[in-house]
């Protein structure tokens, strides 16, 4: 089965309990409740009208990189409602809500990270720009794909910083699938750019371990040890984390030399 038919099934069969949930947050909860779509992933590339996951399934080296949360992630179509208040209607939007991330993928994304600038993303994009160019010069023989995930699935329709309790206990009651997303697309390396949101690493993990890496404290750069997976993966500071340009650059340049 085509890895994102394998996306499909997982993300099918948690859908309509996710939806009900969140539709219910939307309905009743205040302004700065209101949850986004959820963050779901897609490895398609259309070439010719023709879906193709090549790009992804039959690179040297798969790299997935998570942020905390993406807030604001709806569509602007009529099957998404008006925003910020989404429309959670379980017939007819998990499609379309993977085809944002297709859609964002095709307009910014490229072998030596995303060209997006905007307001929204731009930050943890400078970030994960940075770590791109880091590891596809250590490996220069390689064809490396690069993945953006989130830990946290689910964020706010508007604002930023954490969504808060309501919808995040909403994810981990209904939509709890980054270990399967991961058993699915099998990355060979993980980057966390989710600075203080290990309580989150340890909802999908909770024996997960971290450990200093380098001169660096735990807090800042951390090798973490995932149960059940025997791939390298690092945590990070966020990329608005408010330390220097040559901070953030350092613990991504300790990161890589350890790979």
């Amino acid at each position: 089965m085509k890895l994102n038919e394998q996306l499909k099934s997982l993300y099918s069969s948690k859908w309509k309990d996710t939806c009900t949930a969140l539709q219910t947050l939307t309905d009743t909860g205040p302004a700065v409740t209101k949850p986004s779509y959820p963050f779901l992933l897609s490895v398609v590339k259309w070439e010719n009208d023709q879906p193709d996951e090549n790009w992804y399934a039959d690179a040297d080296l798969k790299v997935m990189i998570f942020g905390k949360e993406t807030n604001s992630w709806f569509g602007k179509c009529d099957d998404f409602g008006t925003p910020p208040s989404p429309v959670f209607n379980p017939d007819v939007t998990m499609e379309a809500v993977m085809g944002l991330y297709e859609n964002f993928y095709a307009t910014y994304y490229k072998p030596s990270g995303f060209s997006y600038n905007g307001t929204r993303y731009g930050t943890f994009h400078y970030g994960f720009n940075h770590f791109v160019s880091l590891l596809n010069a250590r490996f220069p023989n390689k064809r490396i794909a690069y993945l953006w995930n989130n830990i946290v699935k689910v964020g706010k329709a508007e604002g930023s910083g954490f969504c808060g309790n309501e919808i995040y206990d909403a994810q981990k009651q209904h939509f709890m699938v980054i270990r399967e997303e991961i058993d699915i697309l099998k990355p060979d390396l993980i980057l966390f750019l989710t600075g203080n949101y290990d309580r989150q690493i340890l909802d999908c993990w909770n024996e997960a371990k971290f450990t200093a890496l380098s001169s660096f404290s735990v807090n800042d750069v951390a090798k973490v040890s995932l149960p059940g997976l025997n791939i390298p993966a690092y945590r990070t500071n966020h990329p608005s984390a408010r330390i220097s340009k040559e901070e953030k650059e350092a613990r991504l340049e300790t990161i890589v030399n350890d790979i």
